[in-house]
């Protein structure tokens, strides 16, 4: 799991070619250098709105509604009637950085109008480059549509280039899912429209929305390296032997619901060559260790070659059916015949797990916390009275359910919140398949802040022959919650948060909501494009040991981000168990140039922001060591 993902941008151009404008042409080829870096420090006491823009820099109305992007304070937050946000983490947090408010502009002035708006930069002359990449931090939420650009042109927008920017979103997503506060990373290789050209002009552009917000910071041009491949996305499928329809990841499975057949296959990852050099021989290699073993591994055939600014698809649709408790990682690596000078931007980790009572679609570490009622607190009502949603599980082999475990992350705990944990059953194959409330924890509980970021498990109130479940059986297990706030603004920006997981794209929907007698599911739906943190626990502990050293099996060490960095750079890693942390640096030589002494911290995901100081530019490994995990990764000091 990776705090920044990166979004490789779709482009589009209008107006046609850029044929009548002529290259220059470059001297070099780049090596990933940044030539160009805005950190939006405008702030200006001297200026009566309290910043300026650097020359070059305007502004476009084009509905001339009278609000724009503007320059945000350093650590201000962003608030109105529909946003409550935190000040955005970027690599600069002490600059400000760019903001487009559309939600505080329209609370002001009582009204919800959609804008036009877009901030354009000063030319950049790239004649000298035989590559460019744009890449800046970025964090949104837009109302309905997400109409997001970079509009790029080379001839005085006579014609433009236009990239799609909003990262897929829809209707109040966020950029990568990434939580309130944390920036996502836009990058796109823009070589073809503006390497050797003298006179490169860039806008962002937003139109076609009136709530929330968009913000953008550390906007930078960069060279390509020469060899470059990314991983965009990687899936998996698990096999439930119906070849009409698909059935998405499971993090925990316990051993009783594994039939022999079921298994995880349709492997799937694509790679984009990001660099300046045409990839040849390019393969995906799979392999899944148990006990720091491999005991499975696949590759496809090698394709030719990857051309620049092209993206390939790969997949291995063997199944990998596990038998036996353990804890398995799942590795994902493109290789090519090229020396790669990012390997960690073509490689992925994720894991899985048997287990004797633990059924969980989800891992344990929430991207985002998530709240029902951000959606269906309803502006006509006056509380919201049993709303459920949870995960949905396939019941394999007869089984007895003994309780639900939900990741509760936030609300206001002013004691007008409550919730019970609940079970539905769904008659499949009846002649009416709507889900019965089956099972339900004894007692509504009040929302308490002492419950926040914390695992919580209740018991089911059984009665001797509902808990037990059949093989083809279907359940829903989550949390059902009431909320007595009038005010539906206080119902929608504090409701009970649960925690989710996107570690593994979802190929289909694996969590529903239930509420005012409807049902709401599937992957385009606000309430069932979440991987909801809802397990299912099983009355069955015949797994004393397994053998594993869970530690070394799933603790991990994240790639820092940015990479390559002038200063500081922020180091992700997971850890198993909690453990004495130590980070180390070493040169090339394998001299140890820094150490950073954690201490001790808790199993789960941490950061370090790690500032490296006086160090010259170049190649440096740095080094996690947790009690007995230990793993390396390379970093890069540029000038």
């Amino acid at each position: 799991m990776r705090k920044f993902t990166l979004l490789f941008a779709m482009v589009l151009f209008v107006g046609g070619a850029f044929a009548q404008t002529t290259k220059s042409t470059p001297a070099t080829k780049g090596s990933g250098e940044t030539f160009y870096l805005q950190t939006f420090d405008w702030g200006n006491p001297a200026d009566p709105k309290g910043w300026t823009a650097p020359d070059g820099f305007y502004f476009e109305d084009f509905l001339d509604v009278g609000f724009n992007w503007e320059w945000w304070p350093p650590g201000d937050s962003l608030n109105a009637s529909w946003t409550h946000e935190p000040a955005l983490q970027s690599n600069t947090p002490d600059d400000g950085y760019l903001c487009n408010f559309v939600d505080l502009y329209n609370t002001e002035a009582g009204t919800e109008q959609n804008l036009d708006n877009t901030v354009v930069f000063p030319p950049f002359d790239c004649s000298d480059k035989t590559s460019v990449i744009v890449r800046y931090l970025t964090h949104f939420m837009c109302y309905s549509v997400s109409h997001m650009y970079l509009e790029i042109s080379v001839d005085d927008w006579v014609h433009s280039a236009i990239y799609d920017v909003s990262f897929g979103t829809g209707h109040k997503d966020r950029p990568n899912d990434a939580a309130p506060g944390q920036p996502a990373v836009f990058e796109a290789n823009i070589t073809d429209v503006a390497a050797g050209m003298p006179n490169v002009l860039m806008k962002l552009h937003w139109l076609d929305t009136r709530l929330y917000f968009w913000l953008v910071d550390d906007f930078e041009l960069a060279e390509a390296y020469d060899n470059d491949l990314r991983i965009k996305h990687f899936t998996v499928e698990w096999d439930n032997g119906d070849p009409d329809s698909k059935e998405a990841f499971t993090y925990m499975i316990p051993k009783s619901q594994l039939d022999g057949t079921g298994g995880y296959f349709n492997w799937e990852a694509s790679v984009m060559n990001f660099g300046e050099m045409d990839q040849e021989d390019v393969y995906l290699d799979l392999t899944i260790t148990k006990n720091n073993e491999v005991i499975w591994e696949k590759t496809t055939d090698p394709w030719f070659v990857v051309p620049i600014l092209e993206i390939d698809t790969a997949q291995i649709a063997d199944k990998f059916v596990p038998e036996d408790f353990g804890h398995y990682k799942v590795h994902m690596d493109f290789k090519q015949t090229q020396e790669e000078q990012t390997p960690e931007n073509d490689e992925v980790d994720f894991f899985f797990h048997v287990t004797d009572s633990i059924y969980s679609r989800s891992d344990d570490t929430s991207e985002l916390a998530w709240s029902m009622t951000f959606e269906s607190y309803g502006t006509d009502l006056t509380a919201n009275e049993d709303y459920f949603s949870g995960s949905i599980f396939p019941i394999r082999g007869d089984c007895e359910v003994n309780s639900i475990s939900v990741y509760i992350q936030g609300g206001l705990a002013d004691g007008l919140i409550e919730y019970q944990f609940q079970l539905y059953y769904v008659p499949v194959g009846e002649e009416d398949e709507t889900p019965i409330k089956w099972l339900v924890s004894p007692d509504i509980i009040t929302l308490d802040s002492s419950m926040f970021n914390t695992w919580v498990t209740l018991p089911f109130d059984k009665d001797g022959e509902s808990e037990f479940l059949k093989a083809g059986d279907l359940v829903y297990a989550g949390i059902s919650q009431w909320n007595w706030h009038e005010n539906h603004l206080l119902r929608r920006n504090y409701g009970l948060q649960i925690g989710t997981d996107r570690t593994v794209q979802q190929v289909e929907t694996s969590s529903v909501s239930i509420y005012e007698g409807g049902i709401r599911t599937g992957l385009g739906d606000f309430f069932g494009k979440r991987n909801l943190m809802c397990r299912l626990n099983i009355n069955d502990h015949s797994n004393i040991i397994d053998n594993v050293d869970v530690s070394s099996a799933i603790s991990s060490l994240g790639q820092n981000y940015p990479n390559p960095f002038k200063q500081t750079t922020e180091i992700s890693y997971e850890l198993a168990n909690g453990s004495n942390v130590m980070i180390e640096v070493m040169d090339l030589s394998g001299r140890q140039v820094m150490e950073v002494n954690e201490g001790f911290k808790p199993a789960g995901k941490h950061t370090k922001v790690l500032n490296v100081g006086n160090l010259d530019a170049g190649i440096y490994f740095y080094t996690l060591k947790a009690d007995g995990f230990t793993e390396t990764k390379r970093m890069i000091v540029s000038d």
